[in-house]
Parts: C-alpha cells; structure tokens; sequence
C-alpha cells in the first residue's frame, strides 16, 4: 500500500509541511506550566476571631465546622490551623481531577448549617469559603529608599493602588498582604482616667454607636399625590466621622450646667494601623509583602505574565519617587529556566544524534534524510497535544528529549535499507526504496505500534503518577505515530530523490523512462553548495551549544572512514558470535535468568523515590524563638539571619518576615520566615543543598531561636516545603496538649536517631506561657458585677475591638478600642483595672479575679478532626524519600503510645500511598506489548523470544541507577517504561527479520543467525543515536539537574546493556521460542498458514477441491511433512 507514495511525491512532502505548520499553530497556543494539574483541589475556609485565644478558635469555631464538613464529597482529608491572633483556616484537600467550583460549593453549603452555632463576632466578621491553590505564586515586596516611607503607608499603599488591580487579574486566586496594616482610627483608652470618670468600655461603644452615624433624612417635597410643588429638597447628613479630631469631640457625658466628657478626656485617638503583627523587610527596607496564588484550573505562566505586565503599569502611574518592587518568590523563575535548559538539552540530542546518524550512513544526503523526521515529528506532536487538551510542561518537553533518537529510528530503519539494496543489489534510489517499502513496512508498523502501545496503558492511571504518565505517554505515542508516518511517506520519498546509486554514472537511455544523470562536475559542485552550509550550521549550532568544543565537528569527515572499519570489524564479530550463541542456546536462556535473578537484587538495593525536590534557587529559612517572645524580639532574629544570608555570595536577595511562617501559613509572635533569593544556575557553582549546609553551619551563632532551612516543594501546591510532611495525631479524644507535647519531643528525639532523616523542624510547642483567668462568681455577683460583663470589658481593654467603620480615601477602614500599650504589658496590670458595676461603682477585677500561670499552645492544628503535631524534614544526603517516610513509620510503630498515629500531607499523602505501583506499571506494559505482538506474530511462543530479553536492558538500568546513587523515582519509572519500547524494538527488527526468512524456507537456525546479522547495523545505529541524546540530559547540571540525570542514566544503562548483551541473546531466545512454536496451530486454513507458525518446507496442503479437508493431518518427521524437508536444526549435531 506505501509503495503507492514513491507514485506521489509531492502529496508525502505536502504531509509532512502540513503537520510542521499545524504544528506551529498548537505550539503557539499550548499553556505553559511545570507540571502537569496534579495538585489536589483545596477549598479554605477561613475565619476571624478578635481577641480569641487559639484554644477558644478551636472549641467555638474549628470543631462545629469541622464536624460539619468533615465527609464532604471527594474529601481527601482536612486540616485546621488556629492562632492566638484571633485568626483561623481550614482547609480542605479534594481528590485530583474533581470540580472545584462544586468543592467550593458544597463546603460553603456545610458551613452555612452550623452558622448559628458559633460566635456572633465571628459571623459579623465572616466567614469565607473560597478554592486556592495552596502554595505561592508570587511574593511581592513594595519597598520605598525614602527614610520617612514606614510600613504603615507602603501597605495602605499597596492595598489601595495595587492590590485592586491585582484581584481583577485573570486567573488569579487570593492576594494576600501579610501583616495587615490597613488604616484604622484607633482610640486608646486610658483606664485610670475611666475609672476616675466612672466611664465604663460600654458606654464608649454606645457613644460611638450613637454618634458616629450614617444619616439617611429623606427628601423635602417628594410628590405625595395630594399637592404638587415646584421643587423637591434633598437632605443629607455628613455622616461617620473620619478624623481623629471628630471621634476625640463624641460626647461620652453632658449635664444642664454645660459640664461635657468628650472621648479625648479618656483617651487618645490617632489614624494607626488595624494590626502590628507582622514585620516585613526586603534587604534593610521595610517593605509591604504580598503573597499571590493562582485560581483552580488557571495557567500559572499566563498569571505571572500578567502580573509582572500590571505591575509596570501600576510602577509607572502611581509610584511615588523611591518606591519600587521586587519578587521575593517567584515559582516562573524556576519554570523559565527549566524550560529553556530542556529546549536547550533539545537542540544538544538533535546534533548528537546527527552526528551518529551521519558516522554510521558516511554522506550528507543520508543524514539530512532520517534527520528531517525529528522537526517533522517532534513539531507535529504539538498539533495533536492541543487536540488532546494537554499542555507545554517539563514533562512532555522530556518526552521530546526522549522522543528525538527515537523518531529518527524508523527513518534509519529504511535509509539503512536503502542503502543495503543500493550496494547489494546495484538497483537505482527509486527501485531500491521501492523494494524496501514491499519488505519492511510490516515491520516498520509493527515497531510503530509496539511503542506507542508501550505507553498507550499507563495513560489511565490514576492520581498524581497517572497524570505525569498520561502526558508524558500521550507526547511519546504522538511522537513516534507520526515518525512512522514520515518513514513511510516522506523517508522512501527522499531516498528516491537524493540518494544515488551505484551506475549514477551511466547515460541511461529514453526507452527506460529514467531520468538523464548530472554530469560528475555538476554533481560536485552540487555536494559542495548544499553539503557546505549544512556542515557550517551544525557546527555553529554546536559551537552556541558547547562553546569551542563545537569545533570539534568540522574533523568529523576525517573519523569518519575510521569508524565505518570499526563497525565492519564489530559486526563479522557479532555475526560469528552468535551463530556460536544459536548453538548454545540454553546459555541464552541461563544468561538472560542470570540477569532477571540481578536485576531482582539490585532493585533492592536502589533507594526510591516520588519526584525529587531540584534546585529552584530559592531557600526557606524557618526560625522560632522562645515561646512568649514578642515580635520586636523574633524581628531582631530574623534580621540576624538575613545579614548572615547576605554575606553568601551565591545570594542576590533576602526578605525577611517576623510574625509569620511559611510552612502552615500561621502567624505567630515568635514565629519568623527568611525568603533567600540565588543567583541564576549559571552563575554559581554551588547547589542548594550546599549553600543549606553554610546557613546552617554560620547560624549556628543565633542565640535563642530554632532555624531550619527547607527548599520550595517539587510541585507547586503540594505542601509548602521540600521534602517530608507528616502529623502526629492525638486520637485519644482528650485534647490532652500537655501529653501531646510530651509524645512529640519523644517522637521528635527518636526521629533525630535516623540517618535518613534532617532539618526535623516542628512549631507545635505547649510551654507558651499563659495566664488562666479565676473569678470567683460568688464574689462577683455580690459586687454586681456579672462574668459576661466582666470578660466583655476585658475584651475590648486587652483584646480590642471594633464597632463600626469609616470611609478614608474611597475605601472601608474600622474604628478599634483598646486600652493604651502601657496599661496592658505585664499580668499585674489587671489588678489596676477596673469594671463598672451595676451600681455606677467601679469595681476592680483583683476584688474577684486572680490569675493562675499556665504552660500551652499559641497555635493549634488539627488534621482529620484530631489534634496534631506538623512536622517537617528532608531526606540526609544520600537517601530518598521512600527510605525518609519508611523510617518515620518504624519510628512511629516502636515509641508512639496507643491512642496517638501519624497522617500524612502535601506530596507525603500521595507518596505514602503509592507502595507497588512501579513494579505494577511495568508489568501492565510488559503484558500490554506482549499481547500486541502476539497479534502480529499469531502465536503465544514467539513475542516471548522479544520479552525475555528485557531482563539484560533492565538490569544495567537499575545499576546505573545504583552506581549513581539516584533514586527510582517517577523521572527513572518513566526511563524504564520507555525502555521497554526500545529495547523490544530491537528484539522485533531481529525476530520480524528472522520471520520473514523463515516464511522463504530457511531453517530456524539460520533465520536467527542471518536476523541478528543483518539487523545489528541498523540496531546499533537506532541504539547509539538514541544514547547520543540523552548524554546532556545524563550530566547536566543547573536547574532540573536530579530529574535530568535519573531519566538519562536510566535509559543510558538500560541501552548499553540491552544493545551490547541483550543483541546477542535474542537470536538464541528466538531460536528457542521458534522452535517450540514449529508446527502448533490455534486454527489452520490450508490456504492460509500463519506467518510465524509455518510447519518446515515441504509440507503438503490438501488440494484445493477436497471439500472437506482434514484441518489436523498426521505430522510425519517429527512434525515436518515432507520427505523433502531439510533436516531439523541441529541434527548434525
């Protein structure tokens, strides 16, 4: 059927121009991203308390709303974070690929059932239910060189002028301004002036209530229907007061005699700040941080892009002079670069395996020809990819790494053919390609299929892995149908056209139809032009890649006649040697268990893995202080930090933020995050890992505080840190957090004895000081003073509250009363505090309140509706996080006591969960190819002569692995599937060779022999050109280095061992499995006998008028039927 293709030339060069264009159209289209959308949808549900302690959040708020959720549709599981700050989140982890509009949705349903149960302050406050991807986007700072630009206004900055428009972008989730310093009017009350005045807490919030109004008087003449007038009056009234001046003149008392009490007499008012809780400086400046997270199903590049776009606007309209931005954090850093070092690994396999392709063919024309597949291909991909609805990520750019030596093994399939009949034969291009599209298209689709059916069944996987195999296997199946296509249209095309035969030189006459030949100047002149500039640009293109070692190219012509001897001299090798290994065919079989048993051991012995955290330039520094520290205190700290961060000359920037930690996202006084910004990969020599060891060696130095350093996660959205995530849960149902701090230090120490496990950090800590608060009622009611009353003046003297907003700037700010910081320092300032009683009397709180010293929490976690413990680590150098989270689990079985487990989270879960699934997807690959080829072979025996020999290839997989120290990951997974496919490729282009000659009439044993003779070339070359590619990926070093060299090496090893040793087991294995397949039938037809089962020449059909033949006549020489059969294999022996 291809053969009709050589009749139409210009419709298989019309294929392939359409295919690069529509190409073109998809990859101008495609979304760019890291990965593929593995991240679990996540709804937060986030709540506002004032003045709450942590254990008030989670007794009134946390647990209703957690009962009430817990169980909502596709829950993975939920987690609850509660600080004394008055603020508490919970989140909600749904399974991939549910919608997250329906997640939010049926949360927000949930939430609204138990509204009524909690607090009236928290319902007037809010709660609010949206869906957010987890982790930073982007972490803006707006900082000012001004010396007189404070905080205060970089973030009313930034939440007037910025902010807004950030919300309107595109994609975006929910910008946040850490440390909210919004303007607010702040009334500072002076408790002794109370007292003297017998001004209760109660009366300022009336006064305020009353006075500071929204005023709506209606209008003056509005038409009543009964008489008409000429004008209608609008009255309008001022309305909320929105200067300190205005809210200090409320009347709080007046008398006849004209004595007035005005709010200033007890208190101060200024225009402050709504909360300072949070310090942010980015390299000495202060600076307002703003934290971004892209909307569910959003395009991370797209965000970014319009962002940065948006912040130049806002840069040039309304920055005032001084005042500039910078990222802290931005996850597109790592991307771009990752992208670029992938398209440049790219071009770096494009000239390798050029170059192979080129020693092995020995001319121009026949490299350009098989090297035309990889644009072809590779480009085309990109139409179907947006078809398929996928996108541009790290992990279809890997499969095109990979996918470039083998899209140009089905081109070099035919051109080695070709050029076998041009030299054998002496036949021209044109009857030469005809010949090879009548010999080996069977084959060429049976390779086809083989590979793309080696990816086809890891597409429907499920969960995180699923989808990394669903995009990585989709580019990959594309890929190398379309590389079929272009070996049977265009490859034979181009053969036809440019390759020259033998007799090029002869004057051919009209009657044969051939076209008149160049004279030999002509076609010198021609090499020269054409073959000049070819040369020329691969080595300019080597020479951007590798810098002068590019050079080493133009010599290349001069090897060449050198390495074709060689080859020459390996083959008559080989084919001597394995007519030695037909002979001897159990050492086949023995070799190739010798090498399954190996392989069983050495997977053993490799680590394993998920998906490894790379260097993405940025480092976390966690610290925490002393429990009861103040934020001045740990801002010190943080600083401390950050000028030992500076000093490293790998660093560009530091941002530091005291009050709040990155991991949970919780604030806290003693709780700080340092954000450390790298130069680019290829400025520095260092890793990550290694600038970490110098942090942690220099801050050693920082007195009184715990510091960790932690890398970004490896996705984006899966937990907040590289590394391990993992809970201590307290299922005793006690909320015993004394006992739990207990079990966690042991836990904690136990864990640090294990030598897979660093950087254990955790912020769960019960000794934060605290004061109990004893009132005696009996007391207290005798002094007329109730225990609501009581606390309520407590709250708005210590915890502050507020009861009404103003309008300042177009904007909604909020009116707070507090007591002034001097009366509210220490414990002992609440025996000079005192509460009106019902009397008018006032009454103070040491006649029926005493405080008694606690230990406990200042933040409060839960996971799945139990206490916990979040803790955080990574893996010490040399281990995996398969061997981290085994560890953690011995650990966890030998000292936890009963009633307390352990949970996991972010990538945790998924990696915890995964157990077997490697050894699974193997299988279901191998038994997929299996059951294809014994499709195209008909016979259950022969496809395992290709099966059996996967042993060898895998086991130099797994020990390059070993002997690299990389982990069997999902990068080496993704390696071992695509090993499968071309290490059966090699075995079919054998066993189909070996089939076909035995169809002629040859005898198994030299069908074996002449399949693996004739088809080494062509398999070392598809070989070494698919290994040439993957050299930049197995030692590339910079951004994505470790996923880089765990996919190269593993494919490299496998390649070597499967092309050098498995090549001389296959033809023994076939002889085997021929064999034992000589003469079986499932069905036999006497006019067709199926290919690969054809009893031995000679044998007698029934003719074709007996009408009802015997299908099973009797086998007469040991099943051959004929007394002109040729003797058995072997029975000369």
């Amino acid at each position: 059927m291809f053969t009709k293709i050589l009749h139409r030339p210009a419709l298989a060069i019309v294929i392939s121009i359409l295919l690069v264009f529509l190409g073109l159209l998809g990859m101008a289209t495609l979304p760019v991203e890291q990965f593929p959308s593995i991240v679990p949808p996540t709804v937060e549900v986030a709540i506002a308390y004032p003045g709450a302690s942590a254990d008030v959040l989670v007794r009134s708020v946390i647990i209703p709303l957690e009962q009430s959720i817990n169980g909502v549709q596709n829950m993975r599981y939920i987690v609850s974070d509660a600080t004394s700050a008055g603020e508490a989140t919970i989140r909600i982890y749904f399974e991939p690929g549910t919608d997250p509009n329906i997640n939010v949705v049926n949360v927000q349903n949930r939430v609204n059932v138990v509204l009524n149960r909690v607090p009236p302050l928290v319902r007037r406050e809010g709660i609010l239910v949206y869906q957010v991807v987890p982790s930073m986007l982007l972490t803006i700072n707006i900082f000012s060189t001004d010396p007189n630009a404070d905080q205060k206004f970089l973030y009313n900055f930034a939440n007037t002028y910025v902010m807004p428009r950030l919300k309107r972008i595109q994609g975006m989730g929910r910008p946040r301004n850490l440390g909210n310093r919004a303007y607010a009017m702040r009334i500072w009350l002076n408790p002794d002036r109370m007292r003297a005045y017998r001004i209760s807490s109660e009366e300022v919030m009336e006064a305020l209530a009353e006075q500071s109004v929204i005023g709506s008087p209606g209008r003056l003449g509005r038409a009543s229907g009964i008489r008409s007038q000429s004008k209608e009056y609008v009255l309008i009234y001022a309305g909320r007061y929105n200067t300190p001046e205005q809210y200090g003149n409320i009347i709080l008392r007046a008398n006849p005699e004209g004595e007035i009490l005005r709010l200033k007499d007890i208190a101060t008012v200024e225009l402050g700040s709504e909360f300072f809780d949070i310090y942010s400086d980015i390299d000495g400046y202060p600076a307002a941080s703003i934290v971004l997270k892209q909307a569910p199903g959003s395009n991370a590049s797209d965000v970014i892009e319009r962002v940065k776009e948006e912040l130049e606007r806002i840069k040039e309209e309304s920055f005032p002079p001084g005042m500039d931005y910078q990222f802290a954090y931005d996850v597109s850093r790592f991307l771009d670069a990752s992208i670029e070092r992938v398209v440049h690994t790219l071009l770096e396999a494009f000239v390798l395996v050029s170059l192979v392709v080129y020693l092995f063919l020995g001319d121009l024309r026949s490299t350009l020809i098989p090297t035309l597949a990889v644009p072809v291909s590779l480009v085309g991909a990109f139409f179907l990819l947006k078809a398929l609805g996928l996108s541009i990520n790290l992990i279809t750019l890997f499969a095109m790494v990979l996918a470039i030596g083998v899209v140009v093994d089905d081109a070099i399939v035919v051109i080695e053919a070709v050029h076998a009949k041009l030299e054998r034969k002496r036949l021209s291009p044109y009857r030469a390609a005809m010949e090879v599209l009548h010999e080996i298209s069977g084959a060429i689709i049976a390779i086809t299929l083989v590979m793309a059916s080696v990816f086809l069944p890891v597409t429907f996987l499920p969960g995180p892995v699923g989808t990394f195999y669903r995009h990585f296997g989709t580019t990959m199946a594309t890929t190398i149908m379309l590389s079929g296509l272009v070996a049977l249209t265009l490859t034979p095309v181009l053969c036809a056209m440019f390759l020259r035969g033998h007799n090029h030189n002869h004057r051919p006459s009209k009657q044969t139809g051939e076209k008149k030949q160049r004279p030999k100047w002509l076609d010198i002149v021609l090499r020269v032009l054409l073959g000049l500039p070819v040369l020329a640009g691969i080595t300019y293109l080597a020479y951007y890649l590798w810098g002068p070692i590019g050079f080493a190219m133009i010599p290349l012509p001069l090897i060449r006649p050198v390495f074709d001897k060689g080859v020459v001299l390996v083959t008559n090798g080989y084919a001597g040697l394995v007519r030695r290994v037909v002979k001897w065919r159990l050492a086949s079989a023995a070799f190739v268990l010798a090498f399954a048993a190996a392989t069983v051991y050495v997977v053993g012995t490799v680590p394993t893995g998920f998906i490894p955290v790379e260097d993405q330039g940025v480092i976390y520094g966690i610290l925490q202080t002393p429990p009861g520290s103040t934020l001045e205190y740990t801002n010190e700290k943080a600083h401390e930090l950050a000028a030992i961060a500076k000093k490293i000359p790998e660093v560009t920037s530091v941002t530091s933020l005291a009050g709040y930690e990155v991991l949970t996202e919780g604030r806290g006084s003693n709780a700080g995050t340092v954000i450390i910004n790298l130069k680019d990969w290829s400025e520095r020599e260092r890793t990550t890992r290694q600038i970490i060891e110098e942090l942690e060696e220099k801050s050693r130095e920082i007195a009184n505080a715990k510091i960790e350093f932690f890398e970004p996660p490896a996705v984006p959205g899966f937990g907040a840190a590289g590394g391990f995530s993992v809970r201590l849960l307290d299922k005793t149902n006690t909320n015993d957090y004394e006992r739990l701090g207990k079990v966690t230090d042991q836990f904690m120490a136990a864990l640090a004895k294990r030598p897979e496990l660093t950087s254990l950090f955790t912020f769960f800590n019960a000794n934060y000081p605290q004061y109990e608060l004893i009132i005696d009622n009996d007391i207290a009611m005798q002094k007329g003073v109730t225990i609501k009353k009581a606390l309520d003046h407590l709250n708005i003297l210590i915890g502050s509250t507020y009861e009404q907003g103003f309008i300042l700037y177009g904007r909604f700010y909020k009116v707070y009363v507090q007591a002034a910081p001097e009366f509210r320092r220490f414990p002992s300032d609440l025996d000079n505090l005192f509460v009106k009683n019902e009397a008018g009397e006032m009454v103070p709180y040491s006649a029926f309140m005493k405080l008694r010293p606690r230990l406990g929490l200042n933040e409060i976690t839960r996971y799945n509706l139990y206490p916990s413990a979040p803790i955080q680590g990574v893996p010490a150098p040399g281990y995996s996080t398969g061997q981290a989270i085994q560890a953690i689990r011995e650990v966890a079985a030998e000292v936890l006591p009963r009633g307390y487990d352990i949970g996991w989270e972010g990538i945790s879960w998924d990696e915890s969960r995964k157990g077997n699934e490697a050894v699974y997807i193997f299988f279901i690959v191998i038994g997929f190819v299996y059951l294809v080829l014994v499709g195209q072979y008909e016979s259950f025996l022969l496809p395992l002569a290709v099966m059996t020999s996967l042993p060898v290839g895998v086991f130099g997989s797994f020990l390059f692995l070993k002997l690299t120290g990389l982990a069997n990951d999902v990068w080496a997974q993704i390696g071992l599937i695509m090993l499968v496919g071309l290490l059966g490729k090699n075995a079919i282009l054998i066993v189909e060779f070996a089939v076909q000659r035995r169809h002629e009439g040859i005898p198994i044993e030299d069908a074996a022999v002449e399949g693996g003779r004739l088809r080494f070339r062509p398999i070392q070359m598809t070989s070494f050109a698919f290994i040439a590619g993957l050299v930049p990926l197995a030692i590339a070093k910079g951004v994505g280095a470790i996923g880089n060299r765990t996919i190269g090496t593993t494919c490299i090893g496998g390649m070597l061992t499967g092309t050098i040793l498995g090549v001389l087991v296959i033809p023994g294995l076939y002889y085997i499995f021929a064999k034992l397949a000589d003469g079986r039938y499932l069905l036999r037809d006497e006019s067709e006998v199926p290919l690969a089962e054809l009893p031995e020449v000679g044998v007698e059909l029934p003719p074709e008028d007996d009408e009802f033949p015997d299908p099973f006549p009797p086998a007469n020489n040991g099943g051959n039927a004929g007394p002109e059969s040729p003797p058995a294999p072997g029975a000369e022996d």
